[in-house]
């Protein structure tokens, strides 16, 4: 099986983890013997979820690499308890006080859970996340004692305590829950050319809206092995956590042919390093199966053909946001290596110039780079130079 999947953005993370502290989460879904099926919108490579807090519905982003989180806005009007200002890492690594307190009652469809751990955030003040009008994260400690299916192409999430309600035909991996936030995670396999075998456990967080990065502290471990091919060296910077854009650094961009998750192998997958100390599998794998996370009994499905190879273009540019701005992120292409840097602000892809239109309007430009992988750029550098770089695509 045959599938394209487009490695033409900057990956934006949302996800979070309590920075070394201990947290008493006293959550408890009040229901027994439930099962829920709750609709959901994709909107910019995230999950939409409607949630309700004390008889309000709120947009929050479905986050299994987040605890719980919620405006400011909105912790002005709910009744908190237990305030305390904690330490929170992002995705990049990046620390940072954050307020920490209870919500009394957040309910997702019928299911209906009390004295929820909750982080206090900016976000509608963040100027990736305020483009998705949302109120919060809801996070991997929601399902602490549940088990979550996930269908992108049917855009439903199904919530239940028996797993057996879910008629699931696959057989299960193990889901390890780290931390207080009960973070997911999972093994996955590769095998080069020797057949020599590896395993590496990641996160799963649908967060993330790519397919899959793998930490430079993993990589170090498997670089000898040549599970991996580099494609590529690049200094800059990808990725936009909660806190910001992360700092630049060289990273590999790698190929490899044998990505397993449970049963399923895929072939032909690129990806590149990262500075979080975590590798991570995005919301981009469910485009390929279903997932369940039975965070209850601590298993994990991937409901998916056996065999998938990925007709993916090796990337020329990734751009990302800056201060504000629209930049070039890593350069990876050598033959561009002259004509754009790390930094150089974008002010033109193809038709569509940024100084018209908002911020928010060029987390669009993915569809358009998706359908004219072949496209002019303009640009301007460092020194304030302005020029033109066509964008031609090897695919």
């Amino acid at each position: 099986m045959k599938r394209q999947l487009l490695f033409i953005t900057t990956i934006f993370f949302v996800s979070l983890s309590l920075w070394g502290q201990s947290i008493k989460d006293n959550a408890k879904i009040i229901q027994k013997n439930y099962f829920e099926e709750v609709d959901f919108e994709i909107l910019y490579g995230k999950i939409i979820v409607p949630v309700t807090i004390d008889d309000k519905t709120y947009r929050f982003i479905l986050d299994t690499g987040a605890p719980n989180l919620i405006s400011e806005k909105v912790a002005k009007e709910v009744n908190l308890t237990n305030v305390q200002v904690i330490s929170v890492k992002d995705a990049n690594n990046s620390v940072e006080n954050l307020s920490l307190g209870t919500v009394g009652s957040i309910k997702v469809g019928n299911i209906h859970s009390e004295q929820n751990t909750v982080l206090i955030s900016a976000i509608n003040e963040h100027p990736l996340l305020k483009c998705y009008n949302i109120d919060g994260l809801l996070g991997s400690n929601f399902f602490k004692n549940s088990i979550l299916k996930i269908s992108l192409t049917q855009k439903k999430l199904w919530i239940t305590d028996k797993v057996k309600k879910l008629n699931l035909s696959v057989s299960p991996s193990k889901l390890k829950l780290v931390g207080n936030q009960l973070a997911p995670f999972i093994k996955v396999n590769f095998l080069n050319n020797e057949n020599l075998e590896g395993t590496e456990e990641l996160m799963i967080d649908t967060g993330m809206d790519g397919f899959y990065e793998i930490s430079n502290r993993s990589f170090a471990e498997f670089k000898d092995a040549d599970f991996f091919t580099i494609l590529s060296t690049a200094s800059g910077t990808g990725s936009v956590g909660l806190f910001g854009a992360g700092n630049e650094n060289e990273q590999y961009l790698l190929q490899t042919d044998y990505f397993k998750i449970n049963q399923t192998q895929f072939s032909n997958l690129i990806t590149n390093t990262t500075e979080d100390q975590n590798s991570r599998i995005g919301i981009g794998v469910l485009e390929y199966g279903d997932m369940t996370l039975d965070f209850k009994n601590k298993k994990f499905y991937f409901e998916a053909v056996d065999k998938i190879t990925l007709q993916e273009p090796v990337p020329i540019y990734v751009p990302t946001m800056l201060d504000n701005k629209l930049i070039i992120g890593f350069v990876w292409d050598a033959e561009y290596s002259d004509l754009l840097q790390y930094g150089d602000e974008i002010l033109r892809i193809g038709t569509h110039k940024i100084s018209e239109t908002d911020l928010c309007n060029t987390l669009k430009l993915r569809e358009y780079r998706t359908q004219n992988s072949s496209h002019e750029l303009e640009i301007k550098t460092k020194d304030n130079q302005i020029k033109t770089v066509k964008i031609i695509s090897k695919y």
